[in-house]
């Protein structure tokens, strides 16, 4: 049968979805081998936190100026052709870097980064989604997450133990090869029928009162994520003095207990059928130790509390992920999936920016602080407009 034709998958682990979380998990190790020493490197540099915060930041929001047509594209083209671009700009990101010195050269290489995690972001969960079928839906997409989760790990240690033997400029030298076999690695996908539509579909979909909630809750939730991608490794570094292999034994021990969570959490909805509980237990466990996180002293004490806050990551990630499936048309979630990131993006950039306005203030400590508080309050805020309105089922009118 042809591609795109929505064939009904009996078994969740087949070869055709294997490839998927396979892509994810060498797309985001390629890219957290370069994220999560970059502000390290930046500073070295002689950069301000103001300005690394920018830049940080400038990957979050230079996504956004295309995100949405690109979804909207992978919807109407082949979402495997847009993938291969996204690749090829993930190559030139990484080669580029090698080379940057100028703070307006990491600007610039920060816009095709963004650009690439856009993509990735976007038209390959939207392709996926597009390709399987809603049975056991859950914990689909929790393997799907896992890739990503496994990648989040082992990228950051590996570029950890690479720079103890040598310096950030020639570890990127492995995130080049990495993303030359992710180009490949991306041809053997299965790919999706465009289809035709009216643009204003779009906007009719995101009428619906539980994607405005579902969107406003993402928003919110993406806040944290940019301080830790600004702010992460440098408390680690900085104010604790971790070792690089260290600072990448942190990032492994929190990605390998995302990938062994998410299949569990997936099987816990597809018994439930609810995303309810899973929103308001996630949000609330994430935030708490996202402030708890600035009280650690030791790795055994970092990894704990990281771990622990993302107990409360899987289950909301998780979450975003079903109800991006189930509340808009399966035709349009390229479109649609990146709205959602393009969400999640703005919310990443709030976090980057404050943190840089924050650092100087309160140190890498209070930002976590404040991150995590701030979470906290607008969900116990929002629940009750959660518990109303997010339902698999649209409410009646």
């Amino acid at each position: 049968m042809k591609p795109g034709t929505g064939v009904v998958l009996t078994f969740p682990f087949s070869a055709r979805i294997m490839t998927f979380p396979l892509c994810g998990f060498l797309y985001t190790a390629v890219l957290w081998m370069m994220f999560s020493f970059l502000p390290l490197h930046l500073k070295s540099r002689g950069f301000s936190d103001g300005m690394v915060g920018m830049i940080m930041g400038f990957y979050s929001i230079s996504a956004l100026i295309l995100m949405i047509p690109l979804g909207v594209l992978s919807d109407r083209v082949s979402p495997k052709k847009v993938l291969v671009g996204g690749a090829v700009l993930l190559f030139i990101h990484m080669a580029g870097l090698r080379i940057a010195e100028a703070w307006y050269a990491f600007l610039a290489l920060a816009v095709l980064g963004g650009l690439s995690w856009a993509i990735f972001q976007t038209v390959l969960l939207a392709l996926f989604l597009k390709i399987i079928s809603p049975a056991r839906r859950g914990v689909k997409i929790a393997v799907y997450q896992m890739g990503s989760y496994l990648g989040f790990g082992i990228g950051p240690l590996v570029s950890g133990s690479l720079w103890g033997d040598a310096n950030y400029v020639r570890m990127l030298g492995f995130a080049v090869a990495g993303a030359a076999l992710l180009i490949v690695l991306v041809l053997t996908l299965q790919d999706s029928d465009p289809i035709r539509f009216n643009l204003g579909d779009y906007r009719e979909d995101l009428k619906q009162p539980r994607a405005l909630v579902f969107l406003v809750v993402w928003l919110l939730y993406a806040t944290h994520f940019g301080v830790e991608q600004t702010s992460y490794t440098l408390l680690m570094r900085h104010d604790l003095g971790f070792t690089s292999v260290q600072v990448g034994l942190s990032y492994l021990a929190v990605g390998l207990w995302m990938a062994a969570m998410a299949p569990a959490t997936g099987r816990g909805f597809d018994v439930r059928q609810s995303v309810v509980w899973l929103l308001t237990l996630g949000l609330v466990v994430s935030s708490v130790f996202q402030s708890l996180t600035a009280y650690a002293q030791t790795l055994p004490q970092m990894i704990a509390v990281r771990v622990l806050h993302t107990t409360g990551d899987v289950p909301v990630i998780l979450a975003m992920g079903i109800m991006t499936a189930a509340f808009f048309p399966q035709g349009r979630l390229g479109g649609h999936s990146a709205v959602v990131y393009a969400v999640r993006t703005l919310g990443v950039f709030v976090g980057n920016y404050a943190a840089g306005l924050v650092i100087p203030v309160l140190g890498y400590r209070g930002a976590f602080v404040a991150s995590g508080v701030v979470v906290l309050v607008g969900s116990l805020a929002l629940l009750p407009w959660i518990r109303r309105v997010l339902h698999m089922q649209a409410p009646s009118s």
